[in-house]
Order: structure tokens, then sequence, then C-alpha cells
């Protein structure tokens, strides 16, 4: 029952940092603003569509792992615009080469649509791909000191919601495949870390948008 109550909690917490988006729409300013905005969008979409997926008992398997694929090049590009470093911009592509690669390895997951398997690489590599990112990018922010209050700096929000959620669900996806065999409680253990991550995001994006500023004239 908690299992199932944190699942449904994790896919409608994003209905509140949209709501906050809508409010505040005027104030999506810049580039990385607006990517943020869509990464928010893009997994309201996966999980309204899932959602009603699910309680027509409709395969949805190859939705998630499409979307993590999406999810992951918006990473890097809002980190490619954020990161003022030329040879990181080349690290970006080529994390995005990398990633798409690797998902299609395991192209049954992402074309075949009554798959019942996650990207057994795609997961795994994007979240860690995603991480050294998000890392790069902190040292940056912390090595130049450009910004007076990082409390109210959208992109800090979203990258330590980003680097939580990420950091958090690479192991247990990686335990969900090594045991996929093992107890049903065993899994759902790792499913409720991924749906209490899931909020925590959610929570974090919600500081994003409302810190994010109209641009100056």
């Amino acid at each position: 029952m908690i299992t199932l109550f944190l699942a449904y909690f994790a896919d409608l917490s994003i209905i509140i940092p949209t709501i906050i988006a809508i409010i505040r729409r005027g104030y999506f300013s810049t580039d990385i603003y607006k990517l943020i905005g869509i990464y928010g969008f893009l997994t309201l979409l996966r999980n309204t569509v899932t959602l009603v997926m699910n309680q027509l008992g409709v395969y949805n398997i190859y939705i998630y792992n499409w979307h993590n694929l999406l999810e992951f090049i918006l990473i890097a590009i809002i980190y490619k615009i954020a990161v003022k470093n030329h040879y990181f911009k080349y690290l970006a592509i080529g994390g995005i080469l990398i990633v798409i690669c690797t998902a299609f390895l395991d192209y049954n997951t992402l074309l075949n649509a009554k798959t019942k398997d996650f990207n057994q690489f795609s997961y795994n590599v994007s979240g860690f791909i995603a991480i050294v990112f998000i890392l790069f990018y902190f040292y940056q922010l912390l090595k130049s000191l450009h910004v007076p209050n990082l409390t109210r700096y959208p992109l800090f929000w979203f990258s330590a919601g980003a680097l939580l959620y990420y950091a958090g669900t690479i192991f247990s996806y990686i335990f969900i495949e090594t045991t996929f065999n093992s107890t049903i409680e065993l899994r759902q253990q790792y499913w409720m870390i991924d749906a209490v991550l899931s909020i925590v995001f959610s929570l974090f994006l919600c500081f994003s948008i409302w810190y994010m500023k109209p641009a100056k004239d």
C-alpha cells in the first residue's frame, strides 16, 4: 500500500512545479530556464501518459526508456550552455552520442511497444554521465564564485535535485537488473527509492522555477 501511494504521489508531484511554471511563464527568459521548463513538461507528459496506459493495462515501459534518453539530451544541453569551458562543449556532445549509441544497443526496449524490460544500458550510462556533468558544473560554480547567493539561483536548485535523483537511482536500477528474479517485496523497495527521489526532485524543481527572474533590459 505504501509503495503504491508513493508511486502515485511521485507521478503527481510534478504537477506542482508545472503550476508554478504556468503562473511564472513570463520568467523563462534564458535558454537554460526554457530547457528546465521543457524538462519538467517532458516529465509531466511521461507521468500522465504512463499512468493512463497503466490504468488501461497497456505496456508502457518503452515510454520510460525513451524519456530517459530524451531527458539526458536536455541535461547535456543545459550544462553545455551553463559550463563556460571550451572543452566541456565537446564532452557534452560526446556524452550525447555515447548515450544514444548505448541506448540503441538494447534497441528492443525502445522499438518494441510491448517490451517488459528497462534499457539495461541507457539508465546506467546516462545516469553516470549526468552525475559527471553536474559535478563539473558545481566545480565551476564554486571556483568562479560569480553567484552571490546560491540558494536563490535557479540552476543550483535544478542541479542539486538532479544530482540527488541520478546518484540515488543509478544504483537502484543496477539492483533491479541483478535481482529481477528476487522477491516482489525486494523489488518494491527499489521503486520506493525512485519514487521518494522523484518527489524530492520535483520539490527542488519548484524552487528552481520560483527563483527564475525575467531578463534585464
